[in-house]
């Protein structure tokens, strides 16, 4: 009850009031099941039982099953409109979907006024879902069942507007007309469509129509408003303010949606209206004030109302103060509401575009709106229009040689002139009467887009020669860059021949001089072998013969031919020299005897100074050996004993 209180005036709370109504009922059809589901646990449990009488008196304990409750069709339709109206059309086709089972779970409950209404709800949700077919089909059905339903005369004519077919939406405003009760929203209906054709004489006639009871009803009144606005004069000429009878035809909507606010003073169209009057009054902040006033209260009503037509208008004052950017936010915002389908949107859309100079974003606005609107001659005007200016602006654009989107800009152009000039002959073929546009002013850019077209085609050749020209410099320029870059790698190349060749020469080099040091070596190696061996040949010789020492120096040694030295007698007063230490820069040891003279004094002994060749066999051989221990002949003192180098091995 509530719910149905606040719906004309509060939606958004009366939304509220009957979802709480729906929640109730779903809670207590769930309190239902669940006691319902015990009962059946009881049964089940006396059934389990043995005993028969026992099971009896149990089973006469246990209640019947409740009725679950159905939540009232009225309810379920009900809240579906208002979702419908919140734009919340899955939801609301859920509802209906739950009101139909409804009726049919209990049919009785339904009167035959719920029943239509709840037909004419799901064609509405089946329109906006857009099933347009099966929503037309359930339009027609009705009608058939109950001529007297306005409303789906209105539906049907409104989706043949939207469809484009002016003359079927015609037709079923008409026939809505000549149904009792329908005679003010058929005849408003009527003049709109009327006044969308441009046909303002019918539309007045429509709105005089109704009479002076019709004429005092706020939708009449908004329509002849509306048409009294769609009535001012169009040459640029009379499009000043001081205008007499511009502001005459101005001041007379304003009153009449003053009239409408008098009476419905939340009435946002009127206020929209208002809005406009005071825009092309010249009143531009008074105008945005009305308009924000409508938004807010959109805002307001939580989606309940939505006025698209609001943004529309605020897209058209900042388009006059030449904010191109806010006034496309402003469209977007409205084409969002009609869901982009709106085919008027985008016509503002493409004049922002237009004025900011994007003329391809223009163009491709255009072509949406003809693809909604195939049949209409202010969007195939404008098209034709945009793509002759575009056209002519590329050819007058200037181009760095070279570039190479030249050619092709001048290809679309010179395409766009002969679909310019096409669209600008099948609109002059059509006549005033269908166009509204003098046949003249169509004739005049047709021969415009006629003439440039050789224009064009000559431009075109050039740009081809130019194109061939430049592909052709730029074979030449890749060709030499291609043999520039051959030199070089083949100088790189070259050069690391060269390198790659120098080092390996002193890599063999080296190897050379190692394998030369290496042979020296053992050559070295094998001679002091070889001497070693015959020294220790040449040793053993004189020992066998030399048992004896002579007295005096008659046992001397012999020279270095390998003759038998014997033993070494020296004076007590001329100590034996010690050899020499090698050095890191002696020649001997550097060659690779490091080793040999290690193995000599390694064992902490002191080397004899003896002859090289003889040296060299020790070193050979290793430690010196002490003589053997024989008698030793005194000199003039007893003291003066020869005395041998201890090798300490």
């Amino acid at each position: 009850m509530l719910g149905e209180l606040l719906a004309a005036t509060e939606p958004a709370a009366a939304l509220e009031a009957f979802s709480r109504a729906l929640t109730l009922h779903s809670q207590q059809q769930r309190e239902v099941l669940l006691r319902n589901e015990a009962r059946a646990a009881q049964r089940a449990a006396v059934d389990a039982v043995g005993d028969e009488a026992a099971a009896a008196q149990l089973d006469g304990s246990v209640e019947d099953d409740e009725p679950v409750p159905v939540v009232p069709a009225k309810l379920l339709n009900n809240t579906a409109v208002l979702k419908y109206r919140a734009g919340a059309i899955g939801e609301a086709m859920a509802l209906m979907n739950e009101a139909e089972q409804s009726i049919k779970a209990d049919p009785s409950k339904a009167t035959a006024l719920q029943t239509i209404s709840m037909a004419y709800n799901m064609a509405r949700l089946q329109e906006a879902t857009g099933d347009l077919k099966n929503a037309q089909h359930m339009y027609r059905n009705l009608v058939q069942q109950f001529p007297g339903y306005i409303d789906c005369y209105l539906r049907l004519s409104a989706m043949a507007k939207a469809a484009g077919a002016m003359a079927e939406a015609q037709h079923w405003a008409a026939q809505a007309t000549q149904q009792a009760g329908g005679h003010v929203d058929a005849q408003a209906m009527l003049a709109t469509l009327h006044m969308e054709r441009g046909d303002l004489n019918a539309a007045r006639e429509c709105v005089g129509k109704v009479g002076a009871e019709g004429s005092k009803d706020p939708y009449m009144l908004l329509t002849h408003a509306n048409v009294v606005m769609a009535a001012l004069p169009a040459d640029k000429s009379a499009r000043s303010p001081a205008d007499k009878t511009r502001r005459d035809h101005i001041y007379k909507a304003l009153n009449i949606y003053r009239e409408v606010l008098k009476q419905q003073p939340d009435n946002i169209y009127a206020v929209n209206g208002l809005g406009t009057c005071l825009a092309e009054l010249g009143h531009m902040a008074a105008a945005k004030q009305a308009f924000d006033e409508v938004m807010r209260a959109s805002a307001k009503a939580k989606g309940f109302v939505r006025l698209p037509e609001t943004y529309v208008n605020l897209g058209n004052l900042w388009l006059a103060r030449q904010q191109y950017n806010d006034a496309l936010i402003m469209y977007e915002h409205a084409s969002k509401l009609h869901n982009h389908k709106n085919a008027q949107v985008l016509l503002y859309m493409a004049r922002a575009h237009h004025d900011a100079g994007d003329h391809l974003a223009a163009k491709r606005a255009l072509l949406r709106a003809l693809h909604l609107a195939p049949s209409d001659i202010k969007i195939r005007f404008n098209l034709a229009f945009v793509l002759q200016e575009w056209a002519v602006k590329v050819f007058k654009r200037k181009y760095i040689s070279g570039d190479a989107a030249k050619l092709k800009d001048y290809s679309d152009a010179e395409v766009a002139l002969m679909e310019a000039e096409k669209i600008f002959n099948q609109l002059h073929a059509l006549g005033k009467e269908a166009t509204r546009i003098e046949p003249k002013k169509l004739a005049l850019h047709a021969k415009f887009c006629h003439q440039q077209l050789p224009s064009a085609a000559h431009l075109v050749r050039q740009a081809h020669a130019e194109q061939a020209m430049v592909h052709s410099q730029q074979k030449v320029r890749q060709a030499e860059l291609a043999a520039a870059e051959a030199q070089r790698k083949l100088k790189v190349d070259t050069a690391s021949a060269a390198r790659k060749a120098a080092e390996t020469r002193k890599l063999q080099e080296a190897q050379r001089a190692l394998e030369d040091s290496k042979q020296k070596l053992e050559q070295m190696k094998s001679s002091r072998q070889m001497a070693a061996l015959a020294d220790a040949t040449d040793g053993d010789g004189s020992g066998k013969g030399g048992s004896k020492r002579k007295r005096g120096g008659g046992g001397g040694k012999k020279g270095a031919a390998g003759e038998d030295m014997g033993d070494f007698y020296v004076d007590d007063a001329q100590p034996i020299e010690r050899l020499p230490k090698a050095r890191r820069d002696d020649a001997d040891v550097q060659v690779g005897l490091d080793c040999f003279v290690s193995s000599a004094t390694g064992c902490g002994g002191v080397s004899l100074n003896l002859p090289d060749a003889f040296a060299w066999a020790n070193f050979a051989l290793g430690c010196l050996q002490p003589a053997p221990a024989t008698p030793m002949l005194a000199t003039n003192s007893p003291a003066s004993v020869a005395r041998l180098s201890s090798g300490g091995c």
